[in-house]
């Protein structure tokens, strides 16, 4: 994945190309010939290089696929060396040209494609919605099994419809709340028929309100079977990863998310009627299970639809839809109290994105990498149209022609290149632990950001908004100071935010640290993916990002028992957590401006490669 940075002045720079080729034309007439045939040699290697965009005829050329690679073209070349040699700038156009493999072909004519089209723009806009549904679905139980305030029954002074404010049963209830004073005469409501000095467990309880499961399920003085609700949808994810990935991987991203979308969408409707908890629990499960991943999906598509310089940015781009999804939740939640309703509010939206599959292709990569070559070929089209972009035939040509050997196409074990190798191991056992600090950090400030003082809808939206915020960060400090200083940062800076406040007395200063917390350790989650991905090889890149993910969510898992600890124990473990991460992560690479390995060998030497390439 890349760092969408500015670019330089498209023009300055085509014109100081042009004259530098019209300089040498006359001297090495075979300069284009040999540069087509480095660059048929190298068009296939990755980069995270910055892209310089140019409509201009003397722009350099690939530089997405390959920073390196520089192809420069004559302003006066024949028609007969342009018909047997000539490519096209940014656009990567290349007319009669062989290709060692289709694949080869796909990524120039994606480039021809442009940055940023009609058509991407189009894609991008309907991917970051279901990351707004997914963010109310994840954290949909801070509202929905919240805590409201009860007292205990006293049934010898009150019967149906008693006033949750009755000033004479509160004089007989103890300082727990749950316990009240021992009767002494049955039946009897004075004062002097209970027994001052000793209590019994409330039977039954009175909510001030009904608006939430909490109250509806009678879960006072049950505090565990209130987070046990996070705790079981947050132990449904591991699965939920597996499901996607298989349906995405063998029946197309488009597929996993139409199917998983309206499982979402469907069980959370069916959670809103579940008639006591036991119910409840299942169906939180199922949901989780069966249709957290849609989002993964949407995620996967958009991170395949940009070119590498793009990726980033277009990832981020996801954060931000996070984020304002959080944000909305919370005033879901303010005007739609009822629990009931709430969870239809948010579920019944996720029923529509099964029409996705009339609205969107299915990812041109993945089309190419199943075999479906003429349908990748039709997307492209489809794309140039949208794009107002003329692309060379003799592309979707070649991306049709699959020259790959029966022997390139038999797929290797993608764990044992990792497992071999003790650098990778130890890069992996340090990316695991990574994932479990930042979810267990992450989830909890979020589930505990309604306790705060204040109200508590602001206080989650301003937590929420946080998401916004990182995600723009992301894409401006990822590339200016690296991915292993900027990580490093958050770290340190959320586990020193996390323990400031219990040394300082003043509210203010405590609620400040607290959201300058939860952004540090939001973009630390949201860098993680980035720089995952950047750590290992080609052929075992998905399978760990995946893994080191999958690990991780035992901290989310653990993360809603947090409110049952006091509030240092609960600041405690947050820095020690977020600092440990810190100071594992100086045993990773740097891999900014690092080419993306192909090969375990590569990935063991990414460090030194980065280093050559910034002193360079």
């Amino acid at each position: 994945m890349a760092q969408a940075t500015p670019r330089p002045d498209r023009d300055t720079e085509a014109h100081a190309l042009g004259d530098h080729t019209n300089d040498n034309k006359e001297e090495n007439p075979a300069s284009v010939e040999l540069t087509i045939k480095s660059t048929e040699s190298n068009v296939e290697s990755e980069t995270i290089e910055p892209t310089r965009d140019s409509n201009d005829s003397h722009a350099p050329a690939y530089s997405d696929l390959n920073d390196n690679v520089r192809i420069n073209k004559p302003e006066d070349e024949s028609d007969a060396d342009k018909t047997n040699a000539n490519v096209d700038g940014e656009s990567g156009r290349s007319k009669g040209k062989g290709f060692k493999e289709s694949g080869e072909a796909l990524e120039l004519a994606l480039l021809q494609l442009g940055p940023f089209g009609l058509y991407q723009r189009y894609a991008v806009l309907l991917l970051c919605l279901p990351n707004v549904l997914a963010a109310m679905y994840s954290l949909n139980y801070v509202f929905v099994a919240e805590p409201v305030a009860f007292r205990c029954i006293v049934p010898e002074c009150e019967g149906a419809g008693s006033s949750f404010d009755n000033e004479t049963v509160r004089a007989l209830l103890a300082a727990d709340r749950c316990r009240r004073f021992a009767p002494l005469a049955s039946g009897s409501c004075a004062r002097e028929h209970f027994d001052a000095s000793r209590t019994v467990p409330c039977e039954r309880f009175l909510y001030e309100s009904m608006h939430s499961a909490y109250a509806e399920f009678d879960l006072a003085c049950s505090e565990w079977r209130r987070t046990l609700v996070g705790t079981l949808r947050n132990t449904a994810l591991p699965f939920a990863l597996v499901l996607t990935g298989y349906l995405s991987d063998g029946w197309g991203r488009r597929t996993a998310f139409c199917l998983l979308s309206a499982c979402a969408g469907a069980l959370g409707v069916a959670k809103s009627c579940a008639p006591h908890y036991r119910a409840y629990l299942a169906l939180e499960f199922l949901e989780a299970a069966l249709g957290y991943g849609f989002n993964s999906a949407a995620y996967v598509m958009m991170v395949e639809l940009a070119r590498p310089s793009l990726r980033v940015a277009f990832a981020s781009a996801t954060g931000v839809g996070y984020g304002l999804g959080g944000v909305l939740f919370a005033q879901f939640a303010r005007r739609v109290p009822y629990w009931r309703n709430l969870l239809r509010l948010i579920h019944a939206p996720a029923l529509l994105l099964p029409l996705y599959w009339l609205l969107l292709d299915e990812s041109t990569r993945w089309l190419h990498v199943a075999g479906r070559q003429r349908q990748a070929a039709r997307n492209v089209r489809k794309a140039a149209r949208w794009n107002k972009i003329t692309i060379d035939e003799d592309l979707l040509t070649a991306i049709i022609e699959d020259n790959q050997t029966e022997q390139e196409k038999i797929r290797r074990n993608p764990w044992m290149s990792l497992l071999k190798s003790r650098t990778l191991m130890l890069r992996f056992g340090v990316c695991c632990w990574c994932w479990v600090a930042v979810s267990f950090v992450y989830y909890g400030l979020s589930i505990n950001a309604v306790a705060l003082a204040g109200d508590r809808h602001t206080n989650f939206a301003l937590n929420m908004a946080m998401e916004i915020v990182a995600s723009l960060l992301v894409m401006m400090a990822l590339e200016r100071f690296g991915r292993k200083r900027s990580i490093f940062a958050a770290f340190l800076v959320c586990g020193v935010a996390c323990i400031i406040p219990y040394f300082v007395s003043h509210n203010g200063t405590g609620l400040g640290m607290f959201f300058a917390g939860k952004l540090a350790i939001t973009f630390a989650f949201n860098s993680l993916y980035v720089f995952t991905a950047e750590l290992f090889p080609t052929d075992t890149r998905s399978s760990a990002l995946g893994a080191a993910s999958l690990v991780g969510r035992l901290g989310s898992v653990l993360a809603p028992q947090t409110p049952l600890l006091s509030a240092h124990v609960q600041a405690l473990l947050y820095g020690g957590s977020s600092a440990a991460a810190a100071l594992l992560l100086l045993l990773a690479p740097e891999t900014r401006r690092a080419p993306l390995p192909a090969c375990a060998r590569q990935a063991e030497t990414v460090r030194a490669r980065a280093l050559a390439d910034t002193t360079s």
